[in-house]
């Protein structure tokens, strides 16, 4: 009996033994993988914080795009190169303009614009001269056309290429834009294609000025590269063009 009750004991001990080994192997194992590069523990100790609210577009529109917010600041996130982009003013710096982008494109919400005196362009809406940046005013809607890169902080900086002011209220704002060709037909007038993919029929008679010079320019000289403006009616028929000089 008692021979009995000693193996007994034996075997229960065996077994607990066993328990506790695999017990102490489990402790000791790598985190399970939670997918490729990452594991549970990776996941479960990120930032919480919620990212900025971002505009509704179609996965095709963010593809290959960064998101604001998320990473870190100064590092340069993909937007529409050239805008453009447009809603109130929400302050004015010496050298940049802080909006509330309500365009749709882009980064919905507030951005800082910044002023380069070297490359941005700052412009009347309606004959097309410079504006100092000290005559913009809080409230004011403005059109900005934003080079492709924008920074990750919040809220986000990109460089202003060209920014439009002073609109009259139910004005049309002149279209900036960089021509992709710009064909003569057979009556003489043109079509200009942009690079952007819009398109303006050029009457033959249609005014042509040049930006800041007495330079005679006609609408020959407008060619594939050229950048100007384009004030037009509903239907896209130029009725002015301000040309800008060669960046070559």
């Amino acid at each position: 009996m008692k021979k009995w009750n000693y193996k007994t004991l034996a075997l229960i001990c065996g077994g607990m033994m066993v328990v506790a080994f695999a017990g102490c192997a489990l402790a000791g194992s790598p985190t399970i993988e939670a997918g490729k590069g990452q594991t549970v523990e990776s996941i479960t100790s990120t930032d919480s914080t919620e990212p900025a609210a971002l505009p509704e577009t179609s996965p095709e529109d963010n593809a290959g795009a960064d998101v604001p917010g998320e990473g870190t600041p100064d590092t340069p996130v993909l937007a529409d190169q050239y805008g453009p982009i447009w809603g109130p003013v929400l302050s004015v710096g010496d050298s940049s303009i802080t909006i509330d982008n309500q365009s749709g494109i882009s980064y919905t919400g507030e951005i800082i614009l910044n002023i380069d005196p070297e490359a941005s362009r700052v412009l009347d809406s309606v004959d097309g001269y410079p504006v100092q940046i000290a005559d913009i005013k809080e409230g004011d809607v403005i059109y900005a056309y934003i080079g492709p890169a924008m920074t990750m902080s919040i809220p986000p900086m990109t460089t202003a290429v060209t920014v439009i002011c002073q609109i009259p209220q139910d004005f049309k704002v002149p279209s900036y834009l960089t021509v992709a060709s710009m064909e003569q037909l057979a009556d003489q007038s043109y079509v200009l294609t942009a690079a952007d993919g819009s398109v303006f029929q050029v009457p033959a008679d249609c005014q042509i000025l040049p930006y800041l010079t007495r330079n005679m320019v006609r609408l020959t000289d407008v060619q594939a590269g050229s950048q100007c403006m384009v004030w037009s009616d509903g239907e896209n028929n130029a009725q002015k063009i301000v040309l800008f000089p060669s960046q070559s």
